[in-house]
């Protein structure tokens, strides 16, 4: 946990302020079915201004652009055949995080797969389409505005994305973690369409959050993921069943966010993901049938995710 201080109470109380505003506005103005866009963008917006994706600056703001916009299009044309589906998802999710992957340990790839997948389990079709690309250019640009305000000083030389494609060396970190996520989240979300899942994310971030570098941090975070989802849906219950008033909820879900930004043991903050995601997920289930899908998919895409290991 974070060391607890006057400024950082401030700060952290102002942040998720900020979070929830941004969140809140973006939904206003592409609606609700582009929530999770507008958690994307936000990511990269905070993502960007620590780092940079490891590409030629020139070209940068313009490949985050059309990362986003990929994204997107790959979503709509997945949705017409599984076996499509499955090829369209494993080469986007591999160009999605490679090509900001020049310092794979910096997780440059996080905001564009969480879009992906985020995206993937809130489909959109006819104007909703028209208006999730418009939300993806939109904030991408925003995104990239941003990107070359902070990084305009940078001194920092780096290749061209042409010359990131051609020289892939299939032996280095970036290209093996890359290969393990596309087929990772390829899968998850074929299983996903089959099943006729609302909710594949839950699969496909499992997966996503344990492809690491480190081999053993996978096998850690394998047993602390599904330790924490079931210690999280026992405090679901107990907080959003027992303790708290339906009306009350927000508030619950308020003061949840505002705790979460003084963890950083990966073990609590799924907990309190957990807590929040079964939560949301009240709109479409009820309480025993998000928590049972909720462990059964987590549990799945614990399995893929360690099994990509021996790959």
């Amino acid at each position: 946990m974070k060391k607890i201080t006057i400024k950082n109470i401030c700060f952290n109380f102002l942040k998720v302020i900020i979070i929830i505003s941004f969140v809140i506005l973006f939904s206003k103005i592409f609606g609700s079915i582009n929530t999770l866009t507008g958690i994307s963008i936000l990511v990269a917006l905070m993502t960007f201004w620590c780092i940079d994706i490891g590409i030629n600056k020139k070209q940068a703001p313009f490949i985050i652009v059309l990362l986003f916009l990929l994204t997107g299009i790959s979503n709509r044309l997945a949705m017409f055949n599984p076996i499509l589906g499955l090829i369209i998802n494993f080469a986007t999710t591999f160009l999605i995080t490679y090509i900001p992957s020049n310092k794979p340990e910096y997780k440059a790839y996080m905001a564009f797969i969480l879009c992906f997948i985020f995206n993937e389990s809130n489909p959109a079709t006819g104007h909703d389409f028209f208006t999730r690309m418009i939300s993806l250019l939109i904030g991408s640009l925003l995104v990239a505005v941003v990107y070359i305000f902070r990084h305009r000083k940078s001194d920092l030389k780096y290749d061209s994305v042409q010359g990131h494609l051609k020289n892939i060396d299939i032996t280095s970190d970036r290209f093996i973690v890359s290969i393990k996520m596309a087929i990772g989240v390829s899968i998850a979300m074929l299983i996903g369409t089959l099943l006729g899942l609302k909710r594949t994310m839950w699969i496909a971030i499992s997966v996503m959050s344990l492809t690491q570098i480190d081999f053993e941090q996978t096998k850690i975070r394998f047993k602390n993921r599904i330790i924490s989802t079931i210690l999280g849906s026992i405090v679901f219950v107990i907080l959003f069943q027992l303790l708290v008033p339906d009306e009350y909820d927000f508030i619950a879900s308020l003061v949840l966010t505002y705790i979460y930004a003084f963890l950083t043991d990966y073990k609590y903050q799924v907990i309190l993901i957990t807590v929040n995601s079964l939560s949301s997920a009240l709109a479409l289930f009820d309480a025993s049938t998000a928590i049972e899908l909720r462990i059964v998919l987590i549990i799945s895409g614990c399995i893929l995710g360690l099994s990509l290991i021996h790959i």
